[in-house]
C-alpha cells in the first residue's frame, strides 16, 4: 500500500505584499525521487523552506510524516543538504563525520560511510577547507545521511561538482532511492531530472505548472528546431517560427508547423540534406530558459 509522507493542501507564502507561494497542492508517497524545476524566482527554495518548517505558510497546510512541518519530533527523519556548504571548514574530515554520528541513535558505520565517500585516510586527516569543492560538496551530502533519515532534501546538490563526483553523488541517490528513501531535489541539469527522478514539479511564478514524469514531459508539446541555409530565410520568415538565429550562412528556427515548413521548403528547391532538425520539447524550454536567465544574471 502506498505511503503518503508529504501533503500540502493549497500551501500559499507570501513575503509582505509578494506572493511567493500560489495555493499549491500536492502529494509525496514513500520512495518517490521528485524534482522541482522551474526558471529563478519560482518558488522552488521558499517551497523547500516551508517543507522543513522554516517558514511557516501564509495559508493552507503542511503535513509531513503525518505531522506539522514544524513539529520538533521530525528532527532526525528530515535531512537537507542546502546550496551553500554548511560544513564547519577547520576541523579534520575525521572529525566532522565522528561528531556527527554522535548525535544520531542510528548513524552510519564507519564502513559505511568510507563506501560512501570514497576518500583515503590521509583525505580524511586533512581539514574540510583543504578539500576540493566537489569533495567538501560530497562530506556536506554524507553528513547529511549519516542520521540516515527517512526524507532528504537536496537543494542545488551538485553545484560546483566536477564530472566525476557528480557521477559518484547520483550513484549514492539512486542507493538511496534503492532503499526506499524520499528525495526531493532542485535541478539546472536536464540529464539530472531524466535519468533520476520518477516526478517532476514544475513551478512559475509561485504556481504548480505541471506534476508529472520525465517520460510524459518529453512526450507533450513536442516542438521541432529547423537548421538551413540562409537562403532560404525568405521563404520562412512570415510562418509561424519563433526563437529565429542567424548564425554565419544558417539560420535556426522553432516551429510546431512541421508539415508546413517542409511542404514550403521542397517547393524552394531546398536540398533534403541541407535541412537539420531535432525535437525541442518542455523540458527543453524550461532549461533552456533557465541557462539564459543564469547568463544574464553573469552580464
Amino acid at each position: 500500500m502506498t505511503k503518503t509522507v508529504i501533503k500540502v493542501s493549497q500551501l500559499t507564502k507570501n513575503f509582505k505584499d509578494k506572493k511567493v507561494l500560489k495555493s499549491l497542492s500536492f502529494e509525496v508517497n514513500e520512495g518517490d525521487c521528485m524534482a522541482l524545476i522551474g526558471p529563478n524566482g519560482a518558488g522552488k527554495t521558499v517551497l523547500m523552506s516551508c517543507l522543513l518548517g522554516d517558514y511557516h505558510p501564509t495559508a493552507g497546510q503542511i503535513e509531513v510524516l503525518g505531522k506539522s512541518a514544524h513539529d520538533s519530533q521530525l528532527k532526525g527523519k528530515v535531512g537537507i543538504l542546502f546550496q551553500e556548504n554548511l560544513t564547519e571548514q577547520k576541523l579534520k574530515v575525521s572529525e566532522l563525520l565522528q561528531f556527527q554520528q554522535s548525535i544520531y541513535a542510528n548513524p552510519l558505520s564507519d564502513t559505511a560511510i568510507d563506501r560512501l565517500l570514497g576518500f583515503t585516510t590521509e583525505q580524511k586527516n586533512q581539514f574540510a577547507e583543504k578539500l576540493s569543492g566537489g569533495q567538501r560538496r560530497l562530506l556536506a551530502f554524507v553528513q547529511v545521511i549519516i542520521g540516515q533519515p527517512d526524507i532528504i532534501f537536496l537543494d542545488e546538490p551538485t553545484a560546483g561538482m566536477d564530472t566525476s563526483t557528480r557521477k559518484r553523488f547520483w550513484e549514492i541517490v539512486n542507493e538511496l532511492k534503492a532503499a526506499g528513501k524520499t528525495i526531493i531535489y532542485s535541478s539546472h541539469y536536464i540529464e539530472e531530472v531524466e535519468h533520476t527522478a520518477d516526478r517532476i514539479l514544475v513551478l512559475h511564478d509561485g504556481k504548480l505548472l505541471r506534476d508529472t514524469t520525465p517520460y510524459l514531459m518529453r512526450a507533450e508539446e513536442k516542438e521541432k528546431v529547423f537548421t538551413l541555409p540562409l537562403a532560404y530565410l525568405e521563404n520562412i520568415e512570415d510562418q509561424s517560427i519563433y526563437n529565429l538565429a542567424v548564425k554565419s550562412d544558417r539560420i535556426t528556427f522553432t516551429t510546431k508547423e512541421v508539415q508546413t515548413i517542409w511542404q514550403i521548403l521542397e517547393d524552394a528547391g531546398c536540398p533534403i540534406e541541407d535541412i537539420e532538425m531535432a525535437n525541442r520539447t518542455l523540458l527543453d524550454s524550461i532549461f533552456e530558459n533557465e541557462r539564459e536567465e543564469k547568463a544574464h544574471e553573469n552580464l
